[in-house]
């Protein structure tokens, strides 16, 4: 019954990200703040912050505002929630050149007024064909490591106390 006790103590501990002693170098660092200035530019926090290739869950300061993804930019963390597609947290092609599947597209339907987001995948640019060739319809702001302005936000404030309203960007495109 104890080594149960233990056992639960210990996975409840964990997925909580509340480290004992004897698990502190196994441990995730203990605040996402302190990760991010450790980690001042890192796009994918999560196999780094958990130190596992797992699904590992959100940091809890990440999940109590709703958001799906996190990243350091900056020193500073940075939350997003994807929406249904998880689009909105991607990393963006900031290409103007269109890809070959949107060329084919264009190719096979030409004058298509909209190319699908399922052919333009990550592209920055939604696009239409002009007859046979694809046409930039526009272009969605960028942040200086890709990702689409608008969908991230600053989790904490100036003064390091969570920004408990936040008010998530959808994908615009």
């Amino acid at each position: 019954m104890f080594v149960a006790l233990k056992y639960l103590a210990l996975t409840a501990a964990t997925m909580t990200g509340i480290a004992f002693t004897q698990l502190s170098a196994m441990a995730a660092p203990g605040s996402i703040v302190a990760f991010c200035n450790e980690h001042p530019n890192l796009d994918f926090p999560d196999k780094t912050y958990n130190r596992s290739d797992h699904g590992n869950p959100a940091p809890a300061e990440v999940a109590a505002v709703g958001a799906t993804r996190w990243r350091c930019m900056d020193g500073r963390v940075y939350v997003c929630n994807g929406g249904a597609s998880g689009s909105a947290c991607w990393k963006m092609d900031p290409s103007r050149t269109p890809s070959a599947p949107v060329k084919e597209t264009c190719e096979d339907n030409p004058g298509q007024s909209f190319v699908a987001i399922a052919v333009i995948g990550n592209s920055s640019s939604t696009w239409r064909c002009n007859g046979p060739t694809p046409q930039i319809i526009a272009t969605i702001p960028l942040d200086a490591n890709a990702f689409m302005k608008g969908t991230w936000v600053l989790l904490f404030d100036a003064h390091g106390k969570p920004n408990t309203d936040l008010k998530f960007g959808a994908d615009p495109r």
